[in-house]
Protein backbone atom coordinates (compact mmCIF):
# COMPACT_ATOMS: atom_id res chain seq x y z
CA UNK A 1 0.00 0.00 0.00
CA UNK A 2 1.34 3.41 -1.19
CA UNK A 3 1.96 6.16 1.48
CA UNK A 4 -0.47 8.87 1.65
CA UNK A 5 1.01 11.85 -0.76
CA UNK A 6 3.09 14.70 2.07
CA UNK A 7 1.13 17.85 2.68
CA UNK A 8 -2.39 18.72 4.17
CA UNK A 9 -5.22 16.55 2.78
CA UNK A 10 -7.20 17.95 -0.17
CA UNK A 11 -9.87 20.84 0.99
CA UNK A 12 -13.04 21.28 -1.56
CA UNK A 13 -12.38 24.90 -3.15
CA UNK A 14 -16.03 26.27 -2.01
CA UNK A 15 -15.88 25.46 1.70
CA UNK A 16 -15.88 28.74 3.22
CA UNK A 17 -19.42 29.46 1.05
CA UNK A 18 -20.53 26.25 3.42
CA UNK A 19 -18.81 26.80 6.40
CA UNK A 20 -19.06 30.61 6.85
CA UNK A 21 -22.63 30.95 6.91
CA UNK A 22 -22.57 28.76 9.45
CA UNK A 23 -20.27 29.99 11.68
CA UNK A 24 -20.70 33.40 11.70
CA UNK A 25 -24.64 32.85 11.96
CA UNK A 26 -24.00 30.69 15.06
CA UNK A 27 -21.41 33.57 16.80
CA UNK A 28 -24.16 36.51 15.77
CA UNK A 29 -26.52 34.43 17.30
CA UNK A 30 -24.80 33.86 20.62
CA UNK A 31 -24.08 37.62 20.96
CA UNK A 32 -27.35 38.16 20.43
CA UNK A 33 -28.29 35.72 23.79
CA UNK A 34 -25.57 38.03 25.91
CA UNK A 35 -27.42 41.16 25.00
CA UNK A 36 -30.72 39.43 25.56
CA UNK A 37 -29.48 38.27 29.44
CA UNK A 38 -28.82 41.68 29.69
CA UNK A 39 -32.75 42.68 28.77
CA UNK A 40 -33.58 39.87 30.94
CA UNK A 41 -32.05 41.08 33.95
CA UNK A 42 -32.92 44.95 33.68
CA UNK A 43 -36.62 43.46 33.29
CA UNK A 44 -36.36 41.26 36.29
CA UNK A 45 -34.69 44.10 38.42
CA UNK A 46 -37.37 47.15 37.68
CA UNK A 47 -40.24 45.11 37.39
CA UNK A 48 -40.14 42.49 40.09
CA UNK A 49 -44.42 42.78 40.41
CA UNK A 50 -45.06 43.59 36.77
CA UNK A 51 -48.05 41.91 35.01
CA UNK A 52 -48.31 38.13 34.94
CA UNK A 53 -48.75 37.75 31.59
CA UNK A 54 -45.85 40.00 30.91
CA UNK A 55 -43.33 38.20 32.98
CA UNK A 56 -44.83 35.15 31.75
CA UNK A 57 -44.08 36.32 28.22
CA UNK A 58 -40.86 37.41 29.54
CA UNK A 59 -39.95 34.33 31.11
CA UNK A 60 -41.10 32.35 28.60
CA UNK A 61 -39.33 33.82 25.86
CA UNK A 62 -35.78 34.09 27.93
CA UNK A 63 -36.25 30.18 28.14
CA UNK A 64 -36.95 29.21 24.90
CA UNK A 65 -34.09 31.13 23.64
CA UNK A 66 -31.82 30.03 26.20
CA UNK A 67 -32.80 26.29 24.84
CA UNK A 68 -32.49 27.29 21.13
CA UNK A 69 -28.72 28.67 22.31
CA UNK A 70 -28.02 25.35 23.87
CA UNK A 71 -29.21 23.58 21.02
CA UNK A 72 -27.08 25.85 18.02
CA UNK A 73 -23.63 25.64 20.06
CA UNK A 74 -24.49 21.48 20.07
CA UNK A 75 -24.94 22.18 16.40
CA UNK A 76 -21.36 24.10 15.95
CA UNK A 77 -19.62 21.43 18.33
CA UNK A 78 -21.36 18.84 15.33
CA UNK A 79 -19.98 20.49 12.74
CA UNK A 80 -16.68 22.19 13.23
CA UNK A 81 -15.37 20.17 16.49
CA UNK A 82 -16.12 16.72 16.09
CA UNK A 83 -17.00 16.52 12.47
CA UNK A 84 -13.84 18.33 11.54
CA UNK A 85 -12.47 17.75 8.30
CA UNK A 86 -15.83 15.51 7.68
CA UNK A 87 -18.04 16.94 4.90
CA UNK A 88 -20.82 14.48 5.48
CA UNK A 89 -21.43 16.44 8.80
CA UNK A 90 -21.69 19.27 7.18
CA UNK A 91 -24.26 18.22 5.15
CA UNK A 92 -25.95 17.07 8.29
CA UNK A 93 -28.22 19.65 9.25
CA UNK A 94 -28.17 17.81 12.96
CA UNK A 95 -29.86 19.48 15.19
CA UNK A 96 -30.12 23.02 13.29
CA UNK A 97 -33.77 22.15 12.18
CA UNK A 98 -34.86 22.70 15.64
CA UNK A 99 -32.75 25.40 16.86
CA UNK A 100 -33.90 27.45 13.46
CA UNK A 101 -36.96 27.30 11.55
CA UNK A 102 -39.18 25.61 14.61
CA UNK A 103 -38.08 27.56 17.88
CA UNK A 104 -37.51 30.91 15.50
CA UNK A 105 -40.98 30.18 14.25
CA UNK A 106 -42.55 30.11 17.79
CA UNK A 107 -40.20 33.23 19.27
CA UNK A 108 -41.30 35.51 15.58
CA UNK A 109 -44.92 34.22 16.18
CA UNK A 110 -45.16 34.83 19.78
CA UNK A 111 -43.41 38.42 19.43
CA UNK A 112 -45.09 39.57 16.87
CA UNK A 113 -49.16 38.74 18.76
CA UNK A 114 -47.52 40.40 21.05
CA UNK A 115 -47.40 43.96 19.01
CA UNK A 116 -50.99 43.20 16.98
CA UNK A 117 -52.35 43.32 21.10
CA UNK A 118 -50.48 46.04 21.88
CA UNK A 119 -51.95 47.94 18.34
CA UNK A 120 -55.40 46.53 19.43
CA UNK A 121 -54.90 48.22 22.87
CA UNK A 122 -53.53 51.65 21.73
CA UNK A 123 -56.25 51.84 19.36
CA UNK A 124 -58.27 51.82 21.66
CA UNK A 125 -59.60 48.63 19.66
CA UNK A 126 -60.66 50.34 16.42
CA UNK A 127 -58.03 48.98 14.29
CA UNK A 128 -58.99 45.45 15.01
CA UNK A 129 -58.88 44.99 10.77
CA UNK A 130 -55.26 46.20 11.06
CA UNK A 131 -54.80 43.75 13.66
CA UNK A 132 -56.44 41.07 11.75
CA UNK A 133 -54.31 41.59 8.75
CA UNK A 134 -50.86 41.41 10.55
CA UNK A 135 -52.26 38.11 12.25
CA UNK A 136 -52.79 36.40 8.96
CA UNK A 137 -49.47 37.32 7.75
CA UNK A 138 -47.40 36.46 10.91
CA UNK A 139 -49.31 33.19 11.24
CA UNK A 140 -48.65 32.54 7.30
CA UNK A 141 -45.36 33.13 7.53
CA UNK A 142 -44.43 30.96 11.01
CA UNK A 143 -46.39 28.14 9.43
CA UNK A 144 -44.05 28.39 6.45
CA UNK A 145 -41.09 28.47 8.65
CA UNK A 146 -41.84 25.86 10.44
CA UNK A 147 -43.01 23.69 7.65
CA UNK A 148 -39.49 24.28 6.43
CA UNK A 149 -38.01 23.13 9.26
CA UNK A 150 -40.12 19.60 9.50
CA UNK A 151 -39.41 18.90 5.61
CA UNK A 152 -35.67 19.46 6.43
CA UNK A 153 -35.93 16.93 9.15
CA UNK A 154 -37.46 14.49 6.89
CA UNK A 155 -34.57 15.38 4.26
CA UNK A 156 -32.37 14.56 6.50
CA UNK A 157 -29.58 16.93 4.96
CA UNK A 158 -28.70 20.26 3.21
CA UNK A 159 -25.38 21.04 1.48
CA UNK A 160 -24.59 23.75 -1.08
CA UNK A 161 -26.47 23.62 -4.44
CA UNK A 162 -29.71 21.95 -3.38
CA UNK A 163 -31.29 24.29 -0.90
CA UNK A 164 -34.39 24.40 -3.45
CA UNK A 165 -34.69 20.81 -2.92
CA UNK A 166 -34.59 20.78 0.61
CA UNK A 167 -36.55 23.71 1.43
CA UNK A 168 -39.24 24.77 -1.35
CA UNK A 169 -38.16 28.05 -2.68
CA UNK A 170 -42.07 29.27 -2.57
CA UNK A 171 -41.82 28.10 0.97
CA UNK A 172 -38.73 30.84 1.40
CA UNK A 173 -40.63 33.48 -0.02
CA UNK A 174 -43.90 32.98 2.13
CA UNK A 175 -42.28 32.69 5.18
CA UNK A 176 -40.19 35.85 4.50
CA UNK A 177 -42.24 38.09 2.77
CA UNK A 178 -45.04 37.49 4.95
CA UNK A 179 -42.11 38.52 7.99
CA UNK A 180 -41.65 41.82 6.53
CA UNK A 181 -45.41 42.37 5.70
CA UNK A 182 -46.08 41.85 9.65
CA UNK A 183 -43.31 44.00 10.79
CA UNK A 184 -43.59 46.55 8.71
CA UNK A 185 -47.35 46.99 9.53
CA UNK A 186 -46.56 47.01 12.85
CA UNK A 187 -43.78 49.61 12.63
CA UNK A 188 -45.59 51.93 11.23
CA UNK A 189 -48.81 51.09 13.38
CA UNK A 190 -47.17 51.43 16.27
CA UNK A 191 -45.83 54.73 15.11
CA UNK A 192 -49.01 56.04 14.26
CA UNK A 193 -50.64 55.17 17.52
CA UNK A 194 -47.65 55.82 20.19
CA UNK A 195 -47.37 59.09 18.32
CA UNK A 196 -50.86 59.98 18.59
CA UNK A 197 -51.04 58.77 22.23
CA UNK A 198 -48.10 61.56 22.97
CA UNK A 199 -49.83 64.32 21.10
CA UNK A 200 -53.08 63.82 22.57
CA UNK A 201 -51.85 63.13 26.31
CA UNK A 202 -50.09 66.78 26.35
CA UNK A 203 -47.97 66.96 29.32
CA UNK A 204 -49.14 63.99 31.23
CA UNK A 205 -46.10 61.96 30.40
CA UNK A 206 -43.71 64.60 28.80
CA UNK A 207 -43.01 64.62 25.33
CA UNK A 208 -39.06 63.66 25.92
CA UNK A 209 -40.38 60.04 28.10
CA UNK A 210 -42.97 59.55 24.75
CA UNK A 211 -40.85 60.49 22.13
CA UNK A 212 -38.51 58.26 23.71
CA UNK A 213 -40.91 55.35 23.54
CA UNK A 214 -42.02 56.16 20.15
CA UNK A 215 -38.08 55.85 18.76
CA UNK A 216 -37.07 53.02 20.66
CA UNK A 217 -40.23 50.90 19.42
CA UNK A 218 -39.89 51.86 16.07
CA UNK A 219 -36.04 51.51 15.51
CA UNK A 220 -36.67 47.79 17.37
CA UNK A 221 -39.77 46.87 14.78
CA UNK A 222 -37.55 48.19 11.95
CA UNK A 223 -34.54 46.18 12.93
CA UNK A 224 -36.41 42.81 12.03
CA UNK A 225 -38.01 44.20 9.09
CA UNK A 226 -34.29 45.27 7.95
CA UNK A 227 -32.95 41.79 8.84
CA UNK A 228 -35.58 39.99 7.13
CA UNK A 229 -35.18 42.03 4.08
CA UNK A 230 -31.58 41.17 3.91
CA UNK A 231 -32.26 37.29 3.93
CA UNK A 232 -34.99 37.71 1.45
CA UNK A 233 -32.49 39.52 -0.94
CA UNK A 234 -29.62 37.11 -0.38
CA UNK A 235 -32.13 34.12 -0.96
CA UNK A 236 -33.41 36.06 -4.24
CA UNK A 237 -29.92 36.52 -5.49
CA UNK A 238 -28.16 33.07 -4.46
CA UNK A 239 -31.08 30.75 -4.70
CA UNK A 240 -28.20 28.06 -4.47
CA UNK A 241 -26.04 28.75 -1.57
CA UNK A 242 -26.66 29.01 1.75
CA UNK A 243 -25.85 32.82 2.68
CA UNK A 244 -29.02 33.18 3.90
CA UNK A 245 -29.06 31.57 6.56
CA UNK A 246 -26.96 34.45 8.41
CA UNK A 247 -29.69 36.92 9.14
CA UNK A 248 -31.96 34.47 9.31
CA UNK A 249 -29.92 32.24 12.22
CA UNK A 250 -30.61 36.03 14.31
CA UNK A 251 -34.04 36.32 13.79
CA UNK A 252 -35.35 34.51 16.73
CA UNK A 253 -32.88 36.49 19.16
CA UNK A 254 -33.96 39.74 17.87
CA UNK A 255 -37.94 38.96 17.92
CA UNK A 256 -37.14 38.21 21.84
CA UNK A 257 -35.19 40.97 22.49
CA UNK A 258 -37.85 43.32 20.95
CA UNK A 259 -39.88 42.11 23.28
CA UNK A 260 -37.67 42.64 25.97
CA UNK A 261 -36.73 46.07 25.03
CA UNK A 262 -40.40 47.07 24.96
CA UNK A 263 -41.16 46.36 28.11
CA UNK A 264 -38.12 47.71 30.17
CA UNK A 265 -39.57 51.00 27.98
CA UNK A 266 -42.10 51.83 30.21
CA UNK A 267 -39.33 52.75 32.82
CA UNK A 268 -39.01 56.11 30.80
CA UNK A 269 -42.70 57.01 31.37
CA UNK A 270 -43.28 54.96 34.79
CA UNK A 271 -40.97 57.20 37.06
CA UNK A 272 -41.17 60.53 35.22
CA UNK A 273 -37.87 62.20 34.43
CA UNK A 274 -36.78 62.81 38.09
CA UNK A 275 -36.68 58.63 38.01
CA UNK A 276 -34.90 58.51 35.14
CA UNK A 277 -31.97 60.89 36.18
CA UNK A 278 -31.78 58.75 39.43
CA UNK A 279 -30.87 55.44 37.30
CA UNK A 280 -27.37 55.96 36.29
CA UNK A 281 -24.92 54.00 34.69
CA UNK A 282 -21.63 53.59 36.98
CA UNK A 283 -19.67 56.16 34.75
CA UNK A 284 -22.42 58.48 35.44
CA UNK A 285 -22.19 57.86 38.97
CA UNK A 286 -18.63 58.28 39.33
CA UNK A 287 -18.98 61.96 37.54
CA UNK A 288 -21.43 62.66 39.39
CA UNK A 289 -19.68 61.53 43.00
CA UNK A 290 -16.82 63.26 42.30
CA UNK A 291 -18.42 66.64 41.22
CA UNK A 292 -20.31 66.50 45.22
CA UNK A 293 -16.77 65.45 46.91
CA UNK A 294 -15.02 68.64 44.61
CA UNK A 295 -18.16 70.63 46.59
CA UNK A 296 -16.50 69.52 49.63
CA UNK A 297 -19.49 66.51 50.21
CA UNK A 298 -19.02 63.62 53.01
CA UNK A 299 -17.47 60.35 51.74
CA UNK A 300 -20.83 59.06 53.23
CA UNK A 301 -22.67 60.88 50.31
CA UNK A 302 -20.40 59.64 47.81
CA UNK A 303 -20.64 55.67 47.93
CA UNK A 304 -24.55 56.23 48.44
CA UNK A 305 -24.70 57.92 44.93
CA UNK A 306 -23.09 54.70 43.71
CA UNK A 307 -25.59 52.14 44.86
CA UNK A 308 -27.93 50.60 42.69
CA UNK A 309 -31.32 51.99 42.50
CA UNK A 310 -34.11 50.63 44.39
CA UNK A 311 -36.80 48.18 41.88
CA UNK A 312 -39.49 50.10 40.39
CA UNK A 313 -42.83 49.97 42.24
CA UNK A 314 -45.36 48.93 39.84
CA UNK A 315 -48.23 47.77 41.60
CA UNK A 316 -50.42 50.94 42.10
CA UNK A 317 -50.70 52.77 45.49
CA UNK A 318 -53.81 52.96 47.65
CA UNK A 319 -54.20 56.72 46.52
CA UNK A 320 -53.60 55.75 43.29
CA UNK A 321 -55.98 53.43 43.03
CA UNK A 322 -58.07 55.82 44.81
CA UNK A 323 -57.77 58.21 42.37
CA UNK A 324 -58.91 55.26 39.36
CA UNK A 325 -62.08 54.78 40.93
CA UNK A 326 -63.28 58.18 41.47
CA UNK A 327 -62.25 58.67 37.55
CA UNK A 328 -58.99 60.66 37.89
CA UNK A 329 -56.24 59.30 35.37
CA UNK A 330 -58.48 56.81 33.50
CA UNK A 331 -56.30 54.88 30.98
CA UNK A 332 -52.99 55.55 32.51
CA UNK A 333 -52.27 51.89 33.73
CA UNK A 334 -53.10 50.52 29.86
CA UNK A 335 -50.99 52.85 28.50
CA UNK A 336 -48.17 52.13 31.24
CA UNK A 337 -48.63 48.64 30.30
CA UNK A 338 -48.29 48.76 26.91
CA UNK A 339 -45.98 51.26 25.72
Amino acid sequence: MSAPPPGPPPVLPNIAEITAPLLLGSVWNWTLYGVLITQFYVYTYNFPNDNKRFKFLAYGMFLLETVQSGLALADLYYWFASGFGDITHLASPHLSVWDGPLLGGVASLTVQFFFVYRIWVLSSRESWWLCLLISLCSTVAASSEISGGIYSHVSKGFTRGRVLKIFSLASHYIWLIGSVLADGLIAVSMLYHLEKRRIDGGGFFGNHAMSRIVRLTVETNLLTTAVTIIALVLIVVKPDKDWYTCPTAIMGKLYSNALLASLNNRIAIREGPERRAAIRSPSESATLSSATRSKGTSDFIHFQLEMPPPPLRLMPSRDSVGRSRSGEGEGREGIFDLA
